[in-house]
């Protein structure tokens, strides 16, 4: 008898498989929907309208039409789409059923055949914010055009007439509002309003223009006489609208009444939000999604946390919080795995994520148990959040990114993306810099005090005077080397262009061969990567003057730090090729300027200068005698400076834009002088006596012709060469 049951239940099952029949069906409004959310009501929540948001993963069509709510009886209810996107952003609003709690959200698939219920519910307050639209902001019927014109930015309940700034997006800007709904007035009489606001507002009552603060304006911080405008009233609803146009990136706006005003002098009030019953207006969370033609799948929530900004940067840091909320049955020990749409992954099943600029980002998360793996993809708007005074608290700082940052493959970013990582390691090594120095400044003035006081015959030998409350100790700053994070910022950035890479387009990559170029080259004081780097962003650049440029900073590196003036010469050709005719500008300046250089090391003192003089002469500068002599005792006494105080850094940053601007000084000498004492504060020896080469060759007449000799010398004995520094004064001598 047992047998012949399970025969029986396994040739049913085989049937029902054979048959396509599913074991659910979403089926409302005559459609068969592919994904369906609960949302539920808690029972003494008497909500008559319910928002929710979640992401639809590309289910829901661009005009909205394929979504719809129905209650647990399958009967559809009014629903409202308030806001599609960005990406896979969905929010919506339905209006309840007396009794109802539970409902189901569906989408996917084609338009239902039956129409949802129109909405009848007065309850609420609902904002729309849209694109900004040039328009007349004096004029109502101008405002109200372009808003009804325009590319909706989201909608949403809100309590009352008061903002601050776009809530629908995340970027400032300008942009068109309206308020809309029933005011309910619980007894006839006079109502006193108001409005201000940044820029125009105006407000209206049953379709008639009550108050308004037309044009162009900040707003109005104090109610003045006549700001005010009386109506009669009667008892019950009355259609409100509030229209307001912010022309620039600043906003305000908010509306205020008096009931019954005994004097022309207005003490208005914010409107309460009982008048626009927004407490029968509940947000809830929509429930964990299925799909009809899959078993339960996976899900994830999203919250945009924080941000970090980098200096001189418009482009954040942005710290986002990924929760797994898929049925405990199916995480429960499976395999998870991140794919951020960044290049970048985790294993966690919930997990903090720093993306490292704002953007549209495909987010996809899997679960792999048993050898099958399932999947959910979600199209994500990442950017920085707008925070309010109670989130002031709760700065992120670059110290609580980088441990994520560390973990970063930059093989697989993009070339922005990249140049961003590259920057938040520069920012923490310049704030490390700033902490050593100020760490050697409060050590210097405690030695100071310390030998202005008199011995205490009390004080122990080995007693350590502690650091000031709130300051890290001089030990503890100096473990934290900046080094470290120019070291790392410089071996991410170069993967771009001596490894296999996701970055690409020649401006970002230009970009970031200028900011990680120097690095190396300057503070890392590694030439031979440097000119690694330029070689390697000149072949994988094609527009033809950055690709020149590029190929020139090769050269420039390879004739005076690396003395290869073979290296120098090919790279000097190619960029001759490359920017093809182009006698004047930065470009062609430079060109000449490192060709200038090639001769003079080369020996070739004539070509050199004509050289030197056609890049001052490409550069075409206005600046009239006085200015230029003023310039250039700035970059001299600047460089000085920085080579005095072993800042070599800065000493070489500032060397190269004086070279730049004033080509024709490597013919006078001074310049080529202290190119030589970085050289040999750099201890490259070889270098500072190439300066003193390239001078002999360019203008053997010039002033600091003797004191580049006598360096040279010093040089070679430092370098063991006496015999060389024997003949280099010999030299002198003639």
């Amino acid at each position: 008898m047992q047998l012949s049951r399970t025969i029986l239940l396994t040739v049913l099952a085989a049937i029902l498989l054979a048959s396509g029949v599913r074991a659910q069906s979403f089926r409302r409004g005559g459609t068969e929907f592919n994904a369906k959310r609960p949302v539920n009501i808690v029972v003494d929540k008497p909500y008559t309208i319910v928002v929710t948001e979640f992401f639809h993963h590309g289910q829901i069509s661009p005009d909205g039409r394929n979504v719809v709510v129905a209650a647990a009886n399958k009967q559809l209810v009014p629903t409202q789409i308030l806001q599609l996107g960005p990406g896979d952003f969905c929010r919506l609003a339905l209006q309840t059923i007396s009794g109802e709690t539970s409902y189901d959200v569906l989408y996917g698939g084609d338009p239902p055949a039956k129409a949802s219920p129109p909405w009848t519910c007065r309850d609420g307050l609902l904002l729309e914010t849209r694109h900004y639209k040039h328009c007349n902001l004096n004029s109502l019927d101008s405002v109200r055009k372009a808003l009804n014109s325009s590319e909706p930015f989201g909608s949403d309940y809100v309590d009352a007439v008061r903002h601050s700034h776009n809530p629908f997006s995340l970027t400032p800007g300008p942009f068109l509002s309206r308020y809309s709904g029933y005011l309910h007035i619980p007894a006839a009489g006079t109502y006193g309003f108001l409005t201000s606001s940044r820029d125009c507002s105006f407000l209206l009552i049953d379709g008639k223009e009550v108050v308004s603060a037309p044009g162009r304006h900040g707003p109005m911080r104090r109610a003045r006489r006549g700001s005010r405008k009386d109506v009669r009233l009667s008892a019950g609803p009355h259609k409100f609208e509030y229209y307001h146009a912010a022309a620039g990136p600043d906003a305000m706006m908010v509306a205020a009444w008096e009931v019954s005003p005994p004097d022309i002098k207005p003490k208005p009030v914010a409107i309460p939000t009982g008048a626009f019953r927004t407490r029968s207006i509940g947000h809830l969370p929509a429930g964990q999604v299925t799909l009809r033609s899959k078993k339960p799948v996976p899900d994830f929530a999203v919250k945009i946390a924080g941000d970090v900004p980098l200096p001189d940067n418009n482009m954040p840091l942005i710290g986002v919080l990924f929760r797994d909320t898929s049925p405990k049955a199916l995480s429960l020990k499976a395999k998870a795995r991140w794919d951020f749409g960044d290049g970048q992954t985790s294993d966690k099943l919930s997990v903090d994520h720093v993306y490292l600029r704002p953007g549209l980002y495909r987010v996809k998360f899997s679960l792999k148990r048993g050898g099958r793996t399932i999947e959910m993809v979600n199209r994500i708007h990442i950017d920085r959040p707008v925070l309010t005074r109670r989130d002031r608290d709760k700065l992120h700082t670059l110290d609580e990114y980088l441990p994520i940052l560390e973990t970063y493959n930059p093989r697989t970013l993009d070339a922005v993306s990249l140049r961003q990582l590259v920057l938040a390691y520069q920012a923490k090594a310049l704030a490390v810099e700033a902490q050593l120095e100020e760490a050697k400044k409060r050590t210097e003035a405690a030695e100071k005090d310390e030998n202005k006081k008199p011995d205490d015959p009390n004080r122990r030998p080995d007693a350590v005077r502690k650091p000031p409350r709130g300051r890290k100790p001089v030990q503890e700053v100096i473990q934290s080397d900046p080094l470290r994070y120019l070291t790392a910022a410089v071996t991410a950035g170069k993967v771009a262009f001596l490894e296999e890479s996701a970055a690409r387009g020649d401006e970002d990559l230009y970009k970031l061969a200028e900011l990680i170029g120097p690095m190396a080259r300057d503070r890392l004081g590694d030439s031979n990567l440097a000119a690694r780097i330029w070689y390697g962003a000149s072949k994988k650049i094609n527009i033809g003057e950055l690709k020149a440029q590029c190929a020139i900073e090769a050269a420039d590196i390879a004739v005076n730090d690396l003395l290869n003036v073979s290296a120098a010469k090919k790279l000097l050709d190619a960029a001759t090729t490359q920017l093809g005719g182009g006698k004047r500008g930065p470009a062609a300046g430079k060109l000449q300027r490192v060709w200038g250089d090639y001769y003079a090391a080369t020996g070739n003192g004539k070509a050199a200068r004509e050289a030197y003089n056609q890049a001052e002469a490409s550069l075409g500068s206005t600046r009239h005698y006085t200015e230029r002599t003023a310039w250039r005792g700035a970059h001299s006494r600047s460089t000085e400076e920085f080579i005095r105080q072993g800042k070599y850094d800065r000493a070489a940053a500032q060397l190269r834009v004086w070279q730049n601007e004033f080509p024709t000084e490597k013919i006078d000498g001074y310049l080529t002088l202290m190119q030589a004492r970085y050289w040999v504060g750099r201890k490259k020896y070889d270098q500072a006596i190439a300066q003193a080469e390239q001078l002999q060759a360019v203008n053997p007449d010039s002033p600091y012709v003797d004191q580049l000799l006598l360096l040279a010398a010093d040089c070679e004995v430092k370098r063991g060469r006496v015999d060389r520094a024997l003949a280099t004064l010999h030299a002198l001598l003639k």
